[in-house]
């Protein structure tokens, strides 16, 4: 009787080890262009693993979904990692992408913009379908924001548009517009979206507010 207690005993106090050290540990995926890709999230106490592997300055929305539908393997480290195997097995997952679609359409004409985002939102149900398939503590996806002054609501209809689908999803949408609209300060060059350290610090203090509960 004392043996089968001893035993007992050990196999629930393993349990409780294992599951308060799980608990504890937050890995965090970031997928997409390198507006996710924040140094201050990856040094953030709550975030015990960090990846990015499946990053990429030029990513668009139509990559990352080619790139998950194809489970896309990369070598790190002369290890062959595939995509399916980081987003199975991740807490938090951060999501930045289309920030090309929409820059390289107003760089170019707006000619049909509005038919053109109808179309980047589509592809994003589309990617966020793909990603639902996997289960998360969080997914968080980061929004669009306007370097100058001008199509103003053209940012504002595109927001929207995203946030409705992302919420659909269960996912946390977070307008960056609202905080990083024709702010120079937040930008590497006033004349690109690409972030400086201001800029990454700036969205890690929202995102580090949505770790909390974790």
């Amino acid at each position: 009787m004392k043996k089968i207690i001893l035993i007992l005993f050990l196999f629930l106090s393993c349990y409780l080890i294992y599951n308060l050290t799980e608990d504890n540990n937050i890995s965090c995926l970031v997928l997409g262009d390198k507006i996710g890709d924040n140094i201050y999230i990856k040094e953030n106490e709550l975030i015990t693993e960090y990846n990015n592997t499946y990053v990429n300055k030029d990513y668009r929305i139509i990559d990352l979904i080619n790139i998950i539908k194809y489970n896309e393997e990369l070598e790190v480290n002369n290890n062959e990692i595939s995509i399916h195997r980081l987003m199975k097995n991740t807490d938090i997952l951060v999501l930045s992408i289309g920030m090309n679609d929409i820059y390289s359409k107003l760089n170019d004409n707006i000619k049909d913009i509005y038919t053109y985002m109808n179309n980047m939102v589509n592809n994003m149900e589309t990617l966020l379908s793909l990603i639902n398939k996997y289960n998360y503590k969080e997914v968080i996806v980061l929004g669009y924001y306007n370097i100058t002054n001008k199509n103003n609501d053209i940012f504002t209809y595109l927001n929207y548009k995203m946030k409705k689908i992302v919420e659909k999803n269960n996912s946390t949408y977070i307008e960056l517009n609202n905080i990083l609209k024709n702010n120079p300060k937040f930008y590497e060059n006033s004349n690109n979206f690409n972030l400086n350290s201001n800029g990454y610090s700036k969205i890690n203090e929202i995102i580090v507010e949505n770790l909390k509960k974790y």
